[in-house]
């Protein structure tokens, strides 16, 4: 995690970093939907929300970037109305950098279909996170 940050944890590169333990004792929330790549799953892991606030972060944009460079903003409002998770797991399954992972933000689309269908709402959807910077 990196740019407006409250912790960090890493002062070579200003940045904080979660080890993988770390990550997984923010607690996991489940959420069942379809995606437009993926039949109706069972997605879990932490509230993206979670996320924000183990790294000082409160409030403001940020932008989810991706290992082979893909970058898409989500507002911060997206967290708290929708409760928008860093999924690590579908159907009971570890996501792996060839099948989503590591990380992928998962929203619940088939709950809120007439806001979360669409392309500005499908750009949100982003798979192979592995970095997040957050801006003002």
């Amino acid at each position: 995690m990196s740019g407006r940050i409250g912790r960090i944890n890493n002062d070579t590169t200003d940045t904080f970093d979660f080890t993988e333990a770390e990550f997984l004792k923010l607690g996991t929330t489940s959420i069942t939907t379809g995606t437009p790549w993926t039949p109706t799953s069972v997605f879990a892991g932490p509230l993206l929300l979670d996320v924000m606030r183990a790294a000082g972060v409160t409030s403001g944009k940020l932008v989810l970037k991706t290992l082979d460079d893909y970058s898409a903003p989500i507002p911060w409002d997206d967290l708290v109305r929708y409760g928008v998770i860093l999924a690590h797991s579908q159907d009971g399954q570890r996501l792996s950098n060839k099948r989503w992972g590591p990380l992928w933000t998962i929203y619940p689309r088939d709950q809120n279909p007439a806001a979360l269908k669409g392309p500005i709402a499908e750009s949100r959807f982003i798979w192979q996170v592995d970095r997040i910077e957050a801006g003002g």
